[in-house]
Formats: C-alpha cells, structure tokens, sequence
C-alpha cells in the first residue's frame, strides 16, 4: 500500500448501522481487557517465551523455502478456474539463507477501529518467505476462503510445530500483549490486513466501527470455515449493534471451549 500504509482507512461509510455500547461499557471492556491481559502476561508470559524459543530453532540456519504447485487431477488445492493442484513447501539445497524476517513473533498491519492502522502480533507458523508464497497461490487462484480473505485450511506454508501452535490456538499467545498496549480487545471483529480493506465494500467496512479483537461470534461458530465472507461479516455487524458485557462474556466462554474441545475451524 505504500504511504497508506502509515494512514487510516478513510471514507468509512458510517450509515445504517448502530454500535451498540456507551461511555460505561467502554470503560468496563477496557478495564477488563487491560487486567486480564497484565494478569496472563504476568503469570503465563514464559510460555511465550518458550514457544517462541521453539520456533526459532525449527527455522535457524534454514536455507530457502521454495513453493512447488503443480496440476494434478486429485489435488487438494481447488483453484477458481476449477483446477486441482498439488502444493508443497521445500528447502531449496541451491538457495541461498532466506534474507527476509526470520523471527519467531510475526507482526504484521492491520487495520483497527475507524481504520486505524496497527502492528498486530503472533508466534509464527509459517516458513519463511510465507508472505511471497501467498502472491503465487493467489495468481493460480488457490483460495478456500471467499474474497477479500484469503485462508487455506491446509495451508503448505505452515511448518510442523505450526500445525501444533494453530491446532491449539497458541500462535494467537502474542495478540495478549495487543491486548494490554490497547491495540486490540479481547472481543472484537478480527482486524483485516490493509489490502483485504481495499476491496471492501461500504457495508463491510463497518467491521471497522469497533476496536478489533482475539474473540469474535465467527469462531465460535461450529464449522466457521465453511460460512462465507458476506455471513463471517454479518455476524460481526450482529456483535457491534449487540454488543454488551454479558454477550462479550459469552463470547470469551464459548471461545474458551471451543478452543478444548472443537479443531472444526483448523
């Protein structure tokens, strides 16, 4: 996005649609959210710390990581033109060291409320170069998500003790420091990347009327990978025109389970 980048989101359409919520609630959500982040941080920071030791070791002194896709009649990976392929991620013995970022925390652009942008925060699961693979998987149109989203339920850039921290929800440990700094809420709309933002439409960008959060009504819907883009936002409209204490508590206990005991939306 070049200098955008560095701005907000402007020219957010801002009618028909109610946030729910007074002075009150604010300051509840923001208390809560400051106390139980500093609590965890405090208690739990070292297994961040560990995690991200981890990861560090399953990618230091790595060559390059190559992305192989190839047409396959069976494939798993479904293009838009109906195409199957095979997709798998490799060292490539004849690259040299990767130069881009190799650290264990990813961090990357997000937008948040009004359009603001912020630095959003996770343990990594990718390979490096993940971000480069994207572009190739998108210009062959391998996407199991509806546009402006993009995911792959199994994504090949994700590396072997990714698989673990994303089937356990422990890549999403570092967006508790988010949390804390008051970049994101414990319950909010899940902050989009600001090219996915681009593309949305006035209706859509009202995901933006809220501060961004690590819980949202999406994930804890069974199945949540199979709803599409248009039924993901509808239901973080429903949140931001409800929103209030007992149905963010709701939120946080239904994501609790659903964390132990439901993987359908790997």
């Amino acid at each position: 996005m070049g200098k955008k980048d560095k701005k907000n989101i402007e020219s957010l359409d801002r009618e028909n649609v109610i946030v729910k919520g007074g002075k009150f609630y604010a300051f509840i959500k923001r208390t809560f959210d400051l106390f139980s982040s500093g609590i965890f941080l405090l208690l739990f920071g070292w297994v961040i710390i560990i995690l991200a030791f981890i990861k560090w070791l399953e990618d230091i002194g790595g060559k390059s990581y190559k992305l192989e896709i190839t047409e396959n009649p069976n494939g798993e990976y479904l293009s838009k033109n109906g195409k199957r392929y095979d997709c798998k991620v490799s060292k490539d013995p004849n690259g040299e060291k990767d130069k881009t970022v190799h650290g264990a925390i990813y961090s990357s652009l997000r937008v948040g409320k009004n359009g603001k942008i912020f630095k959003f925060h996770k343990i990594r699961s990718m390979c490096p170069g993940a971000e480069k693979m994207k572009q190739q998987l998108l210009e062959y149109g391998i996407n199991d998500a509806d546009e402006p989203a993009f995911k792959l339920k199994n994504d090949p850039r994700v590396t072997k003790f990714g698989r673990f921290l994303r089937k356990t929800s422990l890549d999403e440990l570092m967006q508790i420091w988010d949390i804390f700094r008051g970049a994101l809420s414990v319950v909010g709309p899940r902050s989009p990347i600001p090219q996915e933002v681009e593309k949305y439409t006035d209706y859509q960008k009202h995901r933006l009327d809220v501060k961004g959060g690590l819980l949202c009504l999406w994930q804890i819907q069974h199945n949540r990978n199979n709803l599409t883009f248009e039924e993901w936002v509808d239901l973080d409209i429903k949140y931001i025109e409800n929103r209030s204490i007992w149905l963010d508590l709701k939120i946080i206990f239904k994501g609790a389970w659903f964390v132990l005991t439901d993987h359908s939306g790997e």
